[in-house]
């Protein structure tokens, strides 16, 4: 009988030997001035990272140009003011693919990141969504200082990375990004959709990419306190819970 870690490294090389597949990516994005070299080192990473991944890139952009930084679909985003689970939502409707990543435009991913996912979905084929491991200041070192290979939870910037979900594109046939937000608590809503309907959720320890930590859409404290008024009224009318239920937690 193989143990589990057997198991897995036997996944890993079946996934290099078959056919290419081909992963959506969702990318919301700003795309000005400085901003420019964001997109383009988050893409750039993306396609240099797997040999037998074909990564379909959609950018949702909200700036006032076009800008090509190596994406394959660009969407215009819709609206005058900017709702991140929104633009999601916009990329969404355009995957097919069996997997999707909803991923922050500062990103910088790792070799073989995908493969790490697929390798543990197909060990673990109950949980259907996952962020992976972000060693950007230490970050999960500092939370996790002796990681299991997969760690199930649904604590946001700990198991859920707000800046980078990678999901079975089944699982939103079941869940709606809520857009009762506009930017801060946006990873709230989707982690308690998992909750609310049994969908387990993992952070994959040898899954790396990196977020810098840049965020293009600057928010004011005004902002902010609205974004969790909002939240706690979406989480009262959802769910029944008050305000003094919710833990404050924000995607940095």
């Amino acid at each position: 009988m193989l143990n589990q870690v057997e198991q897995f490294s036997r996944r890993q090389q079946s996934y290099c030997s078959t056919a290419p597949v081909t992963v959506d990516v969702v990318i919301p994005s700003r795309t000005i001035g400085s901003i420019y070299f964001l997109l383009e080192d988050c893409i750039s990473s993306l396609r240099q990272s797997e040999q037998g991944i074909k990564f379909n890139v959609i950018v949702v952009e909200s700036g006032p140009d076009f800008v090509c930084k190596g994406q394959d679909i660009t969407i215009a985003y819709d609206r005058d003011e900017f709702n991140y689970n929104h633009a999601l939502n916009q990329g969404l409707e355009k995957c097919s693919s069996d997997w999707v990543i909803l991923a922050n435009n500062d990103l910088i991913f790792h070799k073989n990141f995908m493969m790490e996912i697929m390798a543990a979905n197909a060990l673990y084929p109950e949980i259907k969504s996952f962020s992976p491991w972000n060693s950007m200041y230490n970050w999960h070192e500092n939370l996790f200082p002796n990681p299991e290979k997969i760690e199930i939870g649904y604590r946001i910037c700990h198991e859920v990375a707000g800046w980078c979900i990678i999901a079975r594109r089944e699982i939103f046939d079941v869940i709606r990004l809520s857009e009762a937000v506009s930017f801060w608590y946006s990873d709230n809503i989707y982690a308690d959709a998992l909750i609310e309907n049994n969908i387990l959720h993992a952070l994959a320890r040898d899954s790396k990419v990196d977020h810098m930590v840049s965020q293009t859409k600057q928010v004011s404290h005004e902002e902010a306190a609205e974004s969790f008024r909002r939240y706690s009224l979406f989480r009262e009318i959802s769910c029944g819970h008050k305000q003094s239920d919710i833990s404050i937690h924000r995607d940095s």
